[in-house]
C-alpha cells in the first residue's frame, strides 16, 4: 500500500501535464495565422516607403521565379506593385550584426533600383545605423549592376561611398542591392523564356 501512496501523485502530475499539454496543442492549432503567404503590415510600409501607393502582391512561389538556389536564400519575401509594375525584394542581410539588415529594395521595370526601405536594422546605434539615412540610400538609386563599397569618392558609375565607421554595415545593404538587381535578372529572364 506504501508504494501506491508513493506512485500516486507522480501519475496525477503526469495526467495533468499531460491535459494540459494537449490543451496547449489544439489551443494552437485553432488560433494559428501562416503568415509566410501574407503581406504584413511591416512589409507593406516598407514597400509603400520605397515604391509609393500600389497594388501589391505578394509572389508566394520563388521556384517558378527561378529563385530558388541556395544563392538567393536572403530573400525573404518577393512582392509585386501592379500598378508600376515594379518588384520588391524583401531581403535580411548580415551587415556588422548577423541578419542585421531586413530592408526592402524596389527594382524598376528597366531593372533599376528605384527605391530603398528599411525595415528593421539590427546594426550599432549610431554608427552602422546611418545606413539608414536617405542620404545614404539614395546613393544606390538607379543601380543596375553590381555595385561596390568604396572609402572615397566614387569614380565608376556602380560604385558607393560608404558610411564612415560602417564599413560592414555599408557593404550589408550593397549586398542586399546587388541581391534584389540579380534576382530581377533572373524573374525576367525566366518570364521572357516562358
Amino acid at each position: 500500500m506504501s508504494a501506491l501512496k508513493k506512485i500516486k501523485p507522480v501519475l496525477v502530475l503526469s495526467v495533468i501535464c499531460t491535459l494540459i499539454c494537449a490543451l496547449l496543442i489544439v489551443t494552437y492549432n485553432l488560433t494559428y495565422v501562416d503568415t509566410s503567404g501574407v503581406l504584413t503590415d511591416d512589409l507593406r510600409a516598407g514597400c509603400v516607403k520605397a515604391d509609393g501607393e500600389g497594388d501589391y502582391a505578394l509572389v508566394t512561389d520563388k521556384a517558378a521565379a527561378g529563385l530558388d538556389g541556395d544563392e538567393y536564400k536572403d530573400i525573404v519575401k518577393i512582392v509585386k506593385n501592379n500598378t508600376k509594375n515594379t518588384f520588391l525584394f524583401e531581403t535580411v542581410v548580415d551587415g556588422y550584426a548577423a541578419d542585421g539588415i531586413d530592408a526592402v529594395i524596389a527594382i524598376s521595370a528597366d531593372g533599376k533600383v528605384s527605391g530603398i526601405s528599411i525595415i528593421a536594422l539590427g546594426e550599432t546605434p549610431g554608427l552602422g545605423s546611418k545606413i539608414n539615412d536617405d542620404a545614404f540610400l539614395s546613393r544606390f538609386v538607379g543601380a543596375g549592376s553590381d555595385i561596390t563599397i568604396v572609402k572615397t569618392e566614387p569614380k565608376n558609375e556602380n560604385e558607393v561611398q560608404g558610411v564612415t565607421g560602417s564599413t560592414l554595415s555599408s557593404k550589408g545593404m550593397a549586398k542586399a542591392v546587388n541581391l534584389a538587381v540579380k534576382a530581377y535578372s533572373v524573374m525576367n529572364k525566366e518570364v521572357q523564356t516562358a
